[in-house]
């Protein structure tokens, strides 16, 4: 089992996010979704060759709460997966107080559906 490098958790979540910019890369406008987020960063499924090291400008939604805000961040792995990339992102500039917003909404939710999986029942 390998050790886990985090300094904060995951939440698993489904956010819809709308990819603006991508550095080196013209006239990007991807919609995909985050799969997990922390204090730190998050990851995101796209359909276009991405480096390591370079920087990401996105626009996460949550719409539950009616929410969005722009972030900016540097894509620290790429991982093949299927037909798709699998992205982790660090989080390098966003607005702290709607950052907050998304941490107290995405981690009761996930913290629900791992409590929920643990005891053996269906999460829908």
């Amino acid at each position: 089992m390998r050790e886990e490098k985090r300094k904060y958790t995951r939440s698993q979540c489904v956010l819809p996010v709308e990819v603006i910019k991508v550095e080196g890369k013209d006239h990007i406008a991807i919609r995909t979704t985050a799969h997990d987020f922390s204090d730190e960063g998050l990851k995101l499924t796209v359909n276009l060759n991405l480096d390591p090291g370079s920087t990401m400008d996105l626009k996460l939604y949550l719409p539950e709460k009616k929410l969005s805000t722009l972030l900016s961040g540097e894509i620290i792995r790429v991982k093949s997966t299927d037909k798709k990339l699998e992205v982790g992102l660090r989080i390098k500039e966003i607005d702290d107080k709607l950052k907050s917003e998304l941490l107290s909404w995405v981690f009761p939710k996930w913290q629900e559906t791992d409590t929920k999986k643990k005891k053996g029942r269906k999460v829908s």
